[in-house]
């Protein structure tokens, strides 16, 4: 683990010539198509018979002026006015409603992976989630699933950290992983090239309230993270994997990259009510985590890129360069070769490229 947690320390150059090199030598060759499923799970299909996902964001008219990013700070007791706030500073006139539209079926996926209370900063806060799914519901969404496929027992997971309450508590629909749900998901539909950093080409994924849903909105916890430098929005994705996704980490910057690309999500949101910056991604201390990290208080971040939102709050949360973050080049190399190809999202890791162009909205509650 100590090697992994020092290529924080390296330059993006330096972790993606790593990387790529480590594919080679690391014995991954499941993760580029030769499926590898958990004892009992579904059989091995061929590619020709994964499941494609849509763009969760195709069908969001997103005016060029608008921001891209939108920060709102508060206190810890007025996180629900943060998310508003965070949302609404992305469509100023139509908050919400600028992404969810009535009779949607509306996937929320935070992070509840580990069986932990809300204050060790490990999972997605649950007051993030209910402000969230308010919001969608005033929008006019039909139905709101709630979903993620915990490392730890599912059910302690969602219990523990409180999100499974508080989505019961706001009338939308807890699913939980089993087996039946998962399918394999087509990442591209050739071989992957290392060299440029690809490691998958189909995985099995939590499929099924991918497939019932209309739109996407991802809500994750801003963290440490030993293997990767970082828990953001990207590796959020991770979460959906089924299968040995274990063996993914020797190659875990390619992975989240290709999430990155694969998944075009309608929203992405970042919780940075509490920061774990140190011993991440499961912590266990209370000295571990700080109110809205650097910044100092607590902060919620929304964002239509998420390859930004991650840059943005890996540089002003966690206080570190994300030119270290091999996964953000990565993404944004993967997601510009989606756009030339007709996908209708954004993928930029410099997020100071939108500072400049006044597209980073900010706002106290």
């Amino acid at each position: 683990m100590d090697d992994h947690t020092s290529d924080t320390t390296l330059t993006r150059r330096e972790l993606i010539a790593r990387g790529a090199g480590a594919l080679v030598t690391t014995g991954v060759a499941a993760a580029a198509g030769m499926l590898l499923h958990e004892s009992g799970d579904a059989p091995q299909r061929k590619p020709d018979a994964a499941a494609r996902l849509p763009d969760y964001f195709a069908a969001i008219d997103f005016p060029q002026s608008n921001p891209r990013i939108s920060i709102a700070g508060g206190t810890e007791d007025r996180i629900g006015q943060m998310v508003r706030a965070a949302v609404n500073g992305l469509a100023p006139s139509q908050g919400m409603g600028a992404f969810v539209s009535s009779g949607d079926v509306v996937l929320i996926k935070p992070n509840a992976g580990f069986d932990r209370p809300v204050r060790l900063g490990a999972t997605t806060h649950p007051e993030v989630v209910r402000g969230l799914l308010r919001m969608c519901r005033e929008a006019g969404a039909r139905r709101i699933i709630v979903t993620d496929n915990p490392i730890e027992d599912p059910q302690s997971c969602f219990a523990r950290t409180g999100i499974g309450d508080v989505a019961r508590e706001e009338g939308a629909e807890v699913v939980l992983p089993v087996r039946s749900g998962f399918r394999e998901v087509m990442v591209r539909q050739r071989r992957p090239q290392r060299a440029a950093g690809e490691i998958l080409e189909h995985w099995p994924m939590l499929f099924e309230p991918l497939a019932a849903a209309t739109k996407v909105i991802g809500v994750a916890p801003v963290k440490d993270h030993s293997l990767c430098g970082a828990s953001m929005n990207l590796k959020n994705w991770y979460g959906l994997l089924g299968g040995r996704r274990h063996q993914l980490h020797q190659a875990i910057h390619e992975t989240i990259s290709d999430l990155a690309m694969l998944i075009s999500p309608t929203l992405v949101v970042a919780d940075g009510t509490r920061v774990m910056m140190q011993n991440g991604p499961t912590g266990g201390r209370i000295s571990d985590v700080q109110a809205g990290g650097r910044i100092g208080r607590p902060v919620v971040v929304a964002a239509v890129d998420p390859v930004a939102c991650d840059a943005w709050c890996f540089e002003n949360l966690l206080g570190r360069d994300p030119g270290t973050l091999a996964y953000l080049e990565y993404a944004q190399r993967k997601i510009e070769v989606a756009v030339s190809q007709g996908t209708h999202r954004f993928g930029r890791c410099d997020w100071r490229e939108y500072e400049r162009l006044g597209q980073i909205a900010s706002s106290g509650v």
